[in-house]
């Protein structure tokens, strides 16, 4: 079966979303992948992902921080169209989505603290949200996460995105936005753009019912970023 998506955004240049590109290529030679256009976002011109770009005319760059593409650029992408998040990168999509409430002239602060989530790896980010993993051991990038794990050799019983969806008695949220980056083709992980947009509206129509608190995570199954944040729309004048 051959997957079509018309463009595939890779949010960062070096190694790591080199390997990205050369996999995404390899599916499209080996027919499971069918896609007009390749972006890789990376600041600096001369990352290592430039190679693809030139030797493929799919395959182009576009020097910019992550963030100021993303609100340039991430409202236009198609429905079909899929980004490539960064392995363990700042909470970009979160950081845009917060920057979409504030557009619309409301108010967004942190949320508070998580509740632990009993996961394997847990930590606090500087912004005072979690990184969370399954895995205690390294796992490569272009792991295509199957039901039975590579490293324990042994069924994997758990799904970090599914979990982060579930309401649990110690979480006080109105809503949980959770974007799942999951295995598309040949050990890359993609979050589907219709889903990004989903949950700006999802943001954008809450404004509505008042001051909200959303649980934002950008999970696979087995590790991810979340955090809580509180937006609140704008007094009327």
């Amino acid at each position: 079966m051959t997957l079509r998506v018309p463009a595939l955004v890779v949010i960062g240049g070096g190694e790591i979303g080199a390997s990205y590109v050369r996999q995404l290529l390899r599916a499209a030679a080996k027919g499971r992948l069918a896609t007009e256009r390749i972006v890789v976002v990376d600041r600096d011109p001369g990352c290592a992902a430039v190679a693809f770009a030139r030797v493929d005319p799919r395959v182009r760059i576009e020097n910019a921080e992550w963030s100021d593409w993303l609100d340039a650029n991430l409202d236009a992408l198609g429905s079909a169209d899929h980004l490539v998040p960064y392995h363990w990168a700042p909470h970009l999509l979160a950081d845009w989505l917060e920057r979409q409430a504030r557009r619309a002239a409301a108010r967004v602060t942190p949320g508070g603290a998580l509740a632990p989530r009993a996961v394997p790896y847990e930590r606090v980010t500087r912004d005072g949200g979690l990184a969370l993993s399954y895995a205690t051991w390294t796992c490569p990038p272009t792991c295509i996460e199957p039901a039975l794990c590579p490293h324990t050799r042994r069924p994997k019983h758990w799904s970090l995105a599914k979990q982060l969806e579930e309401a649990r008695s110690a979480d006080a949220f109105d809503a949980r936005l959770v974007l799942p980056s999951l295995h598309l083709v040949f050990g890359v992980g993609t979050i589907p753009v219709a889903v990004i947009h989903a949950a700006r509206d999802r943001v954008l129509a809450g404004l509505r019912a008042g001051p909200r608190r959303y649980l934002i995570a950008t999970a696979s199954h087995c590790h991810g970023l979340a955090h809580a944040t509180l937006i609140t729309p704008a007094a009327p004048a």
